[in-house]
């Protein structure tokens, strides 16, 4: 195959061309080379700053965008509050004390809601706050700008307990503006209570002769610059001191303290008390004084002590007074016996004349519980409520000897019936020796024995009995009566339960039922619960509370028997002796009582007396 190879345009046909435009355009026929278009030179000035400008406008955007990440993002280092609460290390007791709560937004963002709760001790009596609270000790405060900061002041008393410490807590509850939630943080300090505006100062003998007088007082003041209210002055004296005299009195009969209402700026007070130690005292006897303020619902919260020690020398005449084998307070049932032994003996250098001895029982505004006619007095004396052993009962007190002595043993019989309306549940008894005559010098003296406490127990007892037929006569038992060889008859068993002298917790009252006898399951109670359990056979009724108003309360259930041939001719044992324990609310003694085991002889029964005998 031949190749056909283009030829090149001529310069004849160029030239020819170009005639051809010259006669369109005219001679002025241009020579630029249009195929390559060249830029037309600029001032590097104007390059620069075009470039200028665009490097600054990628930095804003850069800039923009890193700033508008950087708000949406936590403090990530720490909590945006900041908060402190600046208050005193120690501080007086009963004087107005300040302390201060600071916060501060120490975060990117403004806080949004931000609010505040003191918890600040009972003890505490906040005088002055501010900002004043919204709310019992609550502030809702305003949003807080980032950097900004605030404070709450805030002043009272403490009343606090001396030596002890309090503590301050501030809570605070708070939402960032870029937040939907809220959060929390915590403030504390602990702040040291060493000492109180009330002083105490005491003066005593330092050495005492059992029997003689002595004289106690103690002075209270106010330090504080302003006056001080509600408070109370108590005083704690060893028992084997009797008082005489006490001024002023004690604010209630039976205590041993002072209220007083007011106590004005740099004010005291002095109070005084009077009395002698008893035979059983010896060595040395510490009377303390304390103060302190008085809560509203008469909580003691103590201030100051002060105490004074007195050295006690025992006297020539040397007696105790034992009650059941003990010289201390005791809790005894009624219708008990107390035995009583007064021992006592010269211990001096010298004999003595004229002595004699007077048991007193004491008990406030009701009848003593005591049955003196069926009582043991030893020989003595009664007057009322007072025994007497002088020269008349025992001759030898007419003279007693170096080291001579004696006893006497006088027994006490306690009212089986107690009325609690006109009857006293507690009562005191103390010795009082009189000596005429020590050696040539002739005397009054007279000395006490340290006062026995004696309270009686509830007067809680427990009765039990079978029935067939009620109080009323209609039968609450089956079967036949006399029962059967062969046949079953049923029984309904009681409990009764009664109080009217105290409280009673925890009562429970227990009895098992013999082989042979069967639980129906039919059970009441007034109050309480009654069970029973199948393997040990064991009825039980507990009650948590009996008030003493609720003078009796019954439970019954009951019991089938089925006699055989072996059972005839003699009554049928229907349940095992009960046994009934509660907790004496008021002397917090166990109360015991107990009763027999019962029969198919059942005598409360009129209805069914006498036919108990199986046939």
């Amino acid at each position: 195959m031949t190749a056909i190879l283009k030829k090149r345009p001529t310069v004849a046909k160029n030239k020819e061309l170009e005639n051809s435009l010259r006669s369109i355009y005219g001679q002025e026929i241009t020579t630029d080379d249009l195929s390559r278009i060249d830029r037309k030179k600029t001032s590097r000035l104007t390059t620069f700053l075009l470039r200028l400008v665009g490097v600054l406008f990628f930095l804003t955007l850069v800039s923009w965008g890193g700033f508008i990440w950087w708000q949406s993002q936590p403090n990530t280092t720490g909590q945006p509050l900041k908060i402190s609460l600046e208050a005193p290390a120690t501080i007086t007791s009963g004087t107005n004390n300040c302390f201060k709560v600071r916060y501060e937004n120490i975060g990117r963002v403004p806080i949004a809601a931000l609010a505040v709760a003191l918890n600040l001790p009972t003890a505490f009596n906040l005088t002055e706050a501010k900002p004043a609270a919204t709310s019992d000790n609550k502030w809702t405060l305003s949003p807080l700008n980032a950097g900004s900061d605030g404070a709450i002041d805030v002043c009272g008393v403490f009343r606090s307990a001396v030596p002890g410490s309090e503590k301050i807590q501030a809570v605070f509850t708070y939402r960032p503006a870029n937040f939907s939630s809220d959060f929390q943080d915590i403030v504390g300090t602990d702040i040291t209570v060493d000492k109180s505006v009330i002083s105490l100062e005491t003066s005593g003998p330092t050495e005492a002769v059992v029997g003689d007088p002595a004289t106690y007082t103690v002075k209270i003041k106010n330090t504080n610059t302003e006056k001080i209210e509600n408070l109370r002055l108590r005083v704690n004296l060893p028992a084997s001191f009797t008082t005489s005299k006490i001024e002023p009195a004690f604010s209630e009969t039976g205590s041993a303290f002072w209220n007083i209402s007011t106590l004005e700026t740099n004010a005291e007070q002095t109070f005084s008390i009077t009395g002698s130690f008893t035979s059983s005292a010896s060595g040395a006897a510490p009377i303390i004084f304390e103060s302190g303020f008085l809560k509203s619902d008469n909580t003691f919260i103590k201030q100051s002590e002060s105490k004074t020690e007195t050295n006690v020398i025992g006297g020539e005449l040397n007696f105790r007074l034992i009650i059941n084998g003990s010289e201390k307070d005791q809790v005894v049932d009624a219708n008990s016996r107390l035995r009583l032994s007064l021992n006592y003996s010269n211990q001096g250098q010298e004999t003595m004349a004229g002595v004699s001895f007077s048991l007193e029982a004491k008990t406030e505004g009701k009848t003593l519980p005591i049955d003196f006619t069926l009582s043991d007095l030893a020989s003595g004396t009664r007057s009322g409520s007072t025994i007497t052993w002088g020269i008349k009962e025992i001759p030898s007190l007419a003279s007693l000897a170096q080291a001579a002595e004696g006893n006497i043993d006088p027994v006490l019989v306690l009212a089986d019936q107690i009325d609690p309306n006109t009857t006293a549940d507690s009562f005191t008894l103390q010795v009082k020796a009189a000596i005429s005559q020590i050696g040539s010098t002739v005397t009054t003296r007279t000395i006490s024995s340290t006062p026995i406490t004696i309270k009686l127990n509830s007067n809680a007892a427990l009765t039990t009995e079978a029935r067939y037929y009620d109080e009323d006569g209609a039968p609450v038992g089956s079967g036949p009566l006399p029962p059967k060889n062969g046949e079953t008859t049923a029984y309904r068993i009681f409990w009764t339960i009664s109080n009217d002298l105290h409280d009673l917790k925890n009562s429970s009252t227990t009895m098992t039922i013999p082989t042979g006898v069967a639980w129906i399951n039919n059970v009441q109670a007034d109050t309480g619960s009654v069970t029973f359990n199948e393997t040990t056979k064991q009825v039980t009724w507990k009650i948590d509370a009996l008030s003493k108003t609720t003078t009796t309360v019954t439970a019954w259930f009951d019991v089938a028997i089925t006699p055989t041939e072996k059972d005839i001719g003699s009554f049928f044992q229907l349940a095992n002796p009960a046994a009934f324990e509660a907790t004496d609310v008021t002397t917090n003694d166990l109360v015991h009582g107990s009763t027999d085991a019962l029969t198919t002889a059942i005598p409360n029964d009129s209805l069914a007396a006498g036919k108990g005998v199986v046939e």
